[in-house]
């Protein structure tokens, strides 16, 4: 209220009453998908432009349909256009050649779209030019991103004003001072001078001052009322009204003046029962005395003093201190770093039990496997370790590793170690990403008829930033086969580690889901419909069926292992219920 009453103070005068001044003021805060945008007060401003004698428009926070139809008050006919300004604060993008100003319901427009969810400056402009003495046109965001589609850029793209409108952009708070220097009768190049933030875009008229038509005191009857009320709204006291009032008892402000001078009555009485309610409490200094003060002034002058007399009358009591488990204390005694829980995650995962990415952090999920393994083992599920337990999974994992591996070798041997292609291809339809993946592709790739090896990028860096962005077993297996003792290998043997324990847990959590032919076939053709190629729907998982599940889990954000794991059924159930 106080900054709306100096918005009212600077008017000095208006247009002739046979020129029509419009403006519109927009301020957009509050976005659904883009960030959100610090606001000048748009409601003070509306009423000062409103006060100034502007037919004006305004709204907070409006969507694309409401934003345009609060514009349309720029298209009316107008025979005798005064004055135009236009102040639009909020979130814009921009293609080469056009500026959209965005509804607060914008997503992640393309260029065909942007103009469904924002209104095009070009459009604006059109309908402001005219205006005499001039049109202004006012644009307030900052430098944060929105969403959008290749072929838009976020921010004003506007590089100079059109003919008959004059462009100045900033900050929403920068335009704000803009607008008052204006409404005071200065020009745009005083405004655009006020802050560093104001850019006047080339091409406007720097000393265009919209409101310096207004006629003199002696001209204009009603400029004393103006007057007087400008230096009432300025002081902002009872008396200040009351001597507006006294002066114009029926004046053009005479019924603003009356409803303020209440609210500034309304507020003194205020600060005056609270002063007695605290001097009242203060007196007592009894819990109660305090409490009811605070009840009845929550936000008081001496809200924050009862609070610290009410703690110190009653101190708190000291907080007990969390009673950790025997199970919990066991495993703290070990004192296991990061590199030893990453280990027991990636042996959990080996074991069937996952607890997502080995990250050396036992959360929740890391509670949930630790305990899943428990039960398994028959022990009691604490979700803790003790040293007993973690040797028993290493060597649990370490059996389980040798299986997997001897299996793989043993296939190799039973399908691959002639070295045909068929006998590869046989070798890698079962173990895409198993331990001689890499040199039976090698092997095959070399066949005359099978074709080359894709080519990899040479040198150290190169091949690790290119097996990073594989984000495969076979990727990092590269790495390694070309660079055993590179600076990146210790981390590349891990997340080769990781990747391995991983699929096999899914492989295992796939088994225990016994799929039958015609529930393979159901997931094949869910594959089908989502467009990743799974091959002929036969209810048989080939190594086409497992690069499908692969392709589907990374467009999903699931984790990628080419099994059918209980998170990527759920997540092609509720694909089939919303298709």
């Amino acid at each position: 209220m106080r900054f709306a009453a100096v918005m009212l103070a600077v008017l000095a005068g208006t247009a002739p009453a046979w020129a029509e001044n419009r403006a519109v003021i927009i301020g957009n805060a509050n976005y659904e998908s883009a960030p959100d945008l610090a606001g000048s007060d748009t409601a003070a401003l509306a009423k000062a432009l409103r006060a100034a004698g502007f037919t004006t428009q305004d709204g907070v926070d409006l969507t694309g349909e409401p934003l345009r139809r609060t514009l349309e008050a720029l298209a009316r006919a107008d025979d005798r256009p005064g004055a135009r300004i236009v102040a639009l604060n909020g979130r814009f993008l921009h293609d080469a050649g056009e500026t959209w100003f965005m509804g607060t319901d914008v997503g992640r427009p393309g260029p065909l779209s942007a103009g469904t969810q924002g209104v095009p400056l070009s459009l604006v402009m059109r309908l402001m030019a005219g205006g005499d003495p001039g049109a202004v046109l006012i644009l307030g965001t900052d430098a944060q991103q929105s969403p959008h589609d290749p072929g838009l850029a976020s921010g004003i793209g506007l590089t100079e004003a059109p003919e008959g409108v004059s462009v100045l952009t900033g900050t929403p708070e920068a335009g704000a001072l803009a607008l008052a220097e204006l409404l005071r009768g200065g020009s745009l190049a005083q405004a655009a001078a006020l802050d560093r933030a104001l850019t006047l875009l080339p091409g406007s008229a720097g000393d265009l001052v919209p409101l310096g038509r207004a006629g003199s005191q002696a001209e204009d009857p009603l400029a004393g009322d103006r007057d007087a009320w400008a230096r009432a709204a300025a002081a902002d006291s009872a008396a200040a009204y009351q001597a507006y009032l006294r002066e114009f008892p029926r004046g053009l402000y005479s019924a603003a003046a009356q409803e303020r001078l209440a609210q500034v009555r309304d507020a003194a009485a205020g600060r005056n029962a609270d002063r007695d309610a605290w001097a009242e409490a203060a007196a007592e200094n009894r819990a109660a005395g305090y409490e009811a003060y605070l009840k009845r002034f929550p936000q008081g002058r001496y809200a924050q003093a009862a609070r610290d007399r009410l703690e110190a009358l009653h101190p708190p009591r000291p907080t007990p201190q969390p009673q950790v488990s025997p199970a919990a204390a066991a495993e703290l005694a070990l004192d296991l770093g990061p590199a030893e829980r990453a280990t027991l995650q990636r042996r959990l995962a080996r074991l069937g039990h996952a607890s997502g990415s080995a990250d050396g952090v036992f959360g929740s999920r890391s509670r949930k496997a630790i305990a899943s393994w428990q039960r398994a083992n028959g022990l009691a599920p604490t979700g803790y370790l003790n040293r007993a337990q973690i040797q028993k999974i290493a060597s649990q994992s370490q059996r389980a590793e040798d299986e997997v591996a001897a299996r793989d070798r043993a296939y190799l041997q039973q399908t691959g170690a002639k070295g045909d292609a068929e006998g590869l291809r046989a070798y890698l339809k079962r173990y895409p990403d198993g331990l001689h993946a890499e040199t039976a592709r090698r092997q095959l790739a070399g066949l005359p008829g099978q074709g080359t090896q894709p080519d990899t990028p040479r040198g150290e860096e190169p091949t690790w930033q290119w097996a990073r962005r594989q984000g495969s077993a076979a990727g990092y297996q590269t790495y390694l086969d070309r660079f055993p003792r590179g600076p990146h290998a210790a981390e590349a043997r891990d997340r080769l580690a990781t990747l391995r324990a991983g699929i096999e847990a899914a492989r295992r959590e796939e088994d225990s889901l016994r799929l039958n032919p015609s529930t393979r076939r159901l997931v094949e053709e869910r594959l089908r419909l989502a467009g990743m190629r799974p091959g002929p729907v036969d209810g048989q998982f080939t190594a086409q069926t497992r690069d499908a599940l692969r392709r589907y889990q990374a467009a999903r954000n699931l984790r990628v292992t080419g099994y059918l794991t209980q998170q990527t059924v759920a997540s092609l159930l509720q694909d089939a219920v919303l298709r």
